[in-house]
C-alpha cells in the first residue's frame, strides 16, 4: 500500500469532522437530537406510538402526522433511562 500526503491529509480531515460532528452531537440537549425522521406519504393522518413493555396501553398517548409532514422521532431505552434517572436521584 502507497501512503501519500493526500491520504494522510484525507484521514486527519476525516478524523478532524468525525471528532466535530461527535462533539456537537454530545453537547446538544437530550431530546433534542432524532435520530429518524418519519413521513407521511399515506394520504390521510396516521397515528404512531412507541411500543414499550411494562407499560400500560392507557397510558401511552398516540403522536398524529398529517398527510405530507414529516416529524423528527427516538426511541428511548427505558432501562437507560431508568438507570440514569436513578443515578441522578441518589447524588
Amino acid at each position: 500500500m502507497n501512503i501519500s500526503t493526500t491520504l494522510v491529509e484525507l484521514a486527519l480531515s476525516m478524523f478532524s469532522h468525525w471528532s466535530k460532528e461527535k462533539d456537537e452531537v454530545l453537547a446538544l440537549a437530550r431530546g433534542s437530537y432524532a435520530p429518524y425522521r418519519i413521513r407521511n406519504r399515506t394520504g390521510s393522518s396516521v397515528d404512531i406510538w412507541g411500543d414499550a413493555e411494562g407499560v400500560n396501553a392507557e397510558d401511552v398517548v398516540p403522536t398524529r402526522i398529517q398527510d405530507n409532514e414529516t416529524i423528527d422521532w427516538r426511541f428511548d431505552d427505558w432501562k437507560t433511562m431508568r438507570e440514569v434517572g436513578f443515578s441522578r436521584d441518589k447524588e
